[in-house]
């Protein structure tokens, strides 16, 4: 995807969350709707669903529990399941009754990959492109789950300089995209007190924040588990004074300034902030959250003769790096 014929048509300067809605997910050169290549060794970039059960055992672990709580068996909605990996590792875990009786849904906005699942999973699975058709077809009663899905959001980006922030965009400069700070409205987020620093970049997932918000009303009752790699506010930028904001081709990874020529050909991301993800499921009705690492959520049950396993759980790894938020919600 050529970029800057876009940058130019918006005054030359656009957000990088408007250049990663571009590049992530425009209908005809986005990387999720036209390009990616796989999730996995062959792809550009893993998850923890292709190395290993362990997520999905802690999954179905998790969904027992709330049912039993719940006092039924809860339809399961999976957001953002990329290529079908998660939900076939979640159905083998089910016993035969669990399998014949549970509802499962997909909910993915990349028409290809929603394809893809569709034709993974066959009838084991429904479909949908929004969470509101989902919530509909389940009554609004639901265990609902994702596995790196807020990172995938479109983020705003933002710099202290001279004792204001500055969002940062990609403006065309000498025939060069080059990434340009400007001054426009703050949207809500922790981060903005705490990292006040000069020369500090950060980002927002303000995409996220409204996504969550437009399908609130429709979800009911149940849970909702988030497992994604960030850090509450205060440890987030720790020694990252240049922000998150990265790419990923081949599982080679590149900086925000390389992100621009491969726009369409590479995964783009950005640490989740969970304190603003933890504010907004308090938010929500005197909703009750526990927080906790994806080490403290899954060594339970982890098998530690197994490689895999471990590596999901290690102490200043992925253990750590990687975050879990359960949002239990009773009935409205």
């Amino acid at each position: 995807m050529n970029i800057a014929p876009h940058i130019l048509a918006n005054g030359n300067w656009i957000s990088m969350a408007s250049f990663m809605e571009l590049a992530l997910y425009d209908e005809d050169e986005g990387y999720y709707s036209k390009n990616i290549p796989g999730i996995g060794f062959r792809g550009d970039f893993s998850t923890a669903a292709t190395m290993s059960s362990l997520p999905a055992r802690c999954i179905v672990n998790l969904w027992r529990k709330s049912c039993k709580e719940a006092g039924t068996r809860l339809p399961i909605i999976e957001i953002g399941g990329g290529n079908g990996d998660m939900a076939m590792a979640i159905r083998r875990e089910f016993s035969l009754w669990e399998k014949m009786f549970t509802k499962y849904i997909m909910v993915d906005r990349s028409n290809a990959l929603r394809n893809l699942q569709g034709m993974v999973a066959g009838t084991a699975v429904s479909v949908y492109s929004s969470m509101e058709k989902a919530l509909k077809r389940v009554g609004g009663k639901a265990f609902i789950f994702s596995n790196e899905l807020p990172d995938a959001f479109p983020a705003r980006q933002f710099v202290f300089q001279g004792g204001e922030w500055l969002e940062l965009g990609l403006a065309v400069i000498d025939g060069h995209v080059i990434r340009q700070a400007d001054k426009q409205p703050l949207p809500a987020s922790t981060a903005f007190n705490f990292w006040a620093k000069e020369g500090q970049v950060i980002e927002v997932h303000e995409s996220y924040a409204k996504w969550f918000a437009e399908w609130q009303k429709h979800w009911k009752s149940g849970v909702m588990l988030t497992i994604d790699y960030g850090q509450t506010v205060e440890k987030l930028y720790y020694r990252r004074p240049a922000g998150s904001l990265r790419g990923y081709k081949a599982h080679t990874l590149l900086s925000a300034d390389e992100l621009a020529p491969l726009a369409g050909r590479c995964d783009i991301t950005a640490d989740v902030n969970f304190t603003d993800l933890i504010n907004m499921a308090k938010g929500c009705h005197d909703d009750i959250v526990h927080y906790m690492s994806q080490r403290d959520f899954m060594a339970p049950l982890a098998d530690m003769n197994k490689p895999e396993d471990r590596h999901l759980i290690a102490e200043g790894g992925a253990g750590e790096y990687f975050n879990v938020m359960v949002h239990h919600r009773f009935q409205l």
